[in-house]
């Protein structure tokens, strides 16, 4: 009889979950739903794709009502009976506060090679916005631990493992090369009795905290400062990300509110407000939109998550406008620009490069004079084809005047990318006047490949490096041309 009643509560525990769903339908606060297209696939009779059938099997149990009960039960014991969580979004920090786990990037340290490549792309993407006339500005939210570090304690320390020291190595980097990222650390200063700028149970800042942000952004973008005391009017409860949304727990958070200081400071008719900016923008510009509208005039606004955002990015830019902010929270960093929508191959990248080629095909262009170019491991043969060695060059000096324009075209069979090195004019803190940060990374196509590039007037006469491959191989019909557009200071204009 034990037997037996242990088989039947065995069955009831294994048969609930699936009789929810069925009875029932999905919870709506599932994350990662299953889909009727997952469960028709003929990916589950797969043999060896039980990676598939494991993923599947688990979120139909727990997206179901009871199991999604069950994910709340245990967390709401956890965190409120216990004070302690760790799951695989979120660990508990010092005095209930929480911290979000992917954010410690699994306690991995950035190196000083790759912080140093993605200073130096933010700048020539800068560059190559200048070049068209466009104020390319990125600035980035620091997350919760790298502000209150004192607040992780023992286990979420643990869990961030290297995530504080390359913090502050990137910072100091970023400082030592002048970078111009905007950097919302820098106004977060606080201590023991100072009020709270984000959360203690939710991933962002809190009205505070975005009032500081927003008013250093002010400055770096007008040189206006907003000076002082942020005063608060009111106080409201905030339903914090971390227990709602992944904890599955009801919790409110008390939250300062400063209605009376916003419409003092940054009110609707103001003509100080910053026109013709697009934002591309992470979570934190996401939740400070309202405030945001207060210091930019009618601003286009576009989240990473959008599913059109290639379309998207390109018909903004395609107005021209004079300011392109893009935001980013510092956990998406490293990825985001070495890798993601604002690399070279991302879409903020790629539609920079189609905005620049495309203004610098308005430039009367001229072959290169024999004297302005330098082959480097580069051999011309009698048929005019130039063959490769290992790492190619050409130096081109650019035009004295203006805006430097560039056309580089040629032909090739191998799958190498096109480097465009910009010249270092400060090469203090540099090994030479080139940098791999500091350049382009266009196509590996093989075939016929045809570059545009327009630089600011900084660049003028000074000598661009590219490396039409990187490798062995052959390039025909190779073409250079240079020329000039006119630059942009007042004084050119009259």
């Amino acid at each position: 009889m034990a037997n037996l009643a242990t088989i039947g509560a065995f069955a009831v525990f294994l048969a609930a979950p699936v009789g929810s769903l069925v009875t029932m339908g999905l919870d709506p606060a599932a994350e990662r739903a299953i889909t009727l297209t997952e469960l028709t696939s003929a990916k589950l009779l797969t043999p060896n794709d039980e990676k598939y059938r494991n993923d599947v099997a688990r979120r139909l149990v727990s997206n179901s009502p009871v199991g999604m009960d069950a994910i709340r039960a245990k967390n709401a014991l956890d965190v409120k009976v216990f004070g302690f969580v760790n799951t695989s979004q979120v660990i508990s920090g010092a005095d209930g506060w929480l911290f979000y786990k992917p954010g410690f990037q699994n306690g991995a340290c950035m190196s000083e090679h790759d912080i140093g490549v993605m200073l130096g792309h933010v700048e020539a993407l800068r560059m190559i916005a200048k070049g068209i006339g466009i104020d390319f500005r990125m600035s980035v939210s620091p997350d919760k631990e790298v502000v209150y570090p004192e607040k992780l304690g023992p286990a979420a320390a643990a869990a961030a493992g290297c995530k504080i020291l390359s913090s502050r190595l990137w910072r100091r980097i970023a400082k030592t090369s002048k970078s111009s990222i905007i950097d919302h650390f820098d106004v977060m200063g606080h201590d023991v009795t100072d009020d709270l700028l984000y959360f203690r149970t939710d991933t962002h800042w809190n009205e505070l905290g975005k009032l500081k942000a927003v008013r250093q952004l002010v400055f770096e973008l007008t040189g206006r400062k907003v000076d002082g005391p942020i005063l608060a009017s009111g106080q409201v409860m905030h339903a914090t990300d971390m227990p709602n949304r992944l904890l599955r727990i009801d919790h409110e958070e008390a939250e300062k509110t400063y209605d009376d200081y916003v419409s003092r400071t940054f009110p609707d008719d103001s003509n100080q407000r910053i026109a013709d900016t697009f934002i591309l923008h992470d979570s934190f510009y996401g939740v400070s939109y309202d405030l945001l509208k207060h210091v930019f005039l009618n601003p286009l606004f576009l989240s990473y998550g959008n599913e059109n955002i290639e379309l998207e990015v390109r018909n903004a830019l395609a107005k021209s406008p004079k300011h392109v902010l893009v935001n980013t929270v510092e956990r998406n960093m490293l990825s985001k620009i070495l890798h993601g929508e604002v690399s070279w191959t991302g879409v903020l990248g790629k539609a920079f490069l189609d905005a620049n080629a495309k203004a610098a095909g308005g430039c009367k262009m001229a072959d290169a004079a024999k004297d302005g170019l330098k082959f480097e491991n580069l051999s011309k043969q009698p048929s005019g084809d130039f063959t490769a060695v290992v790492d190619p060059q050409i130096l081109v000096r650019l035009a004295e005047h203006g805006r430097p324009c560039v056309r580089i075209s040629f032909e090739t069979a191998v799958r190498q990318n096109t480097y465009v090195y910009l010249p270092i004019k400060d090469q203090v803190n540099q090994n030479g006047p080139y940098f791999e940060g500091f350049s382009l990374m266009l196509t590996d196509a093989p075939g016929a490949r045809d570059f545009w590039l327009v630089l600011p007037e900084d660049f003028a006469g000074m000598t661009l490096r590219v490396d039409p491959i990187y490798s062995t191989g052959t390039l025909s019909h190779l073409r250079i041309q240079t020329g000039a557009l006119p630059s942009f200071s007042p004084a050119s204009n009259i």
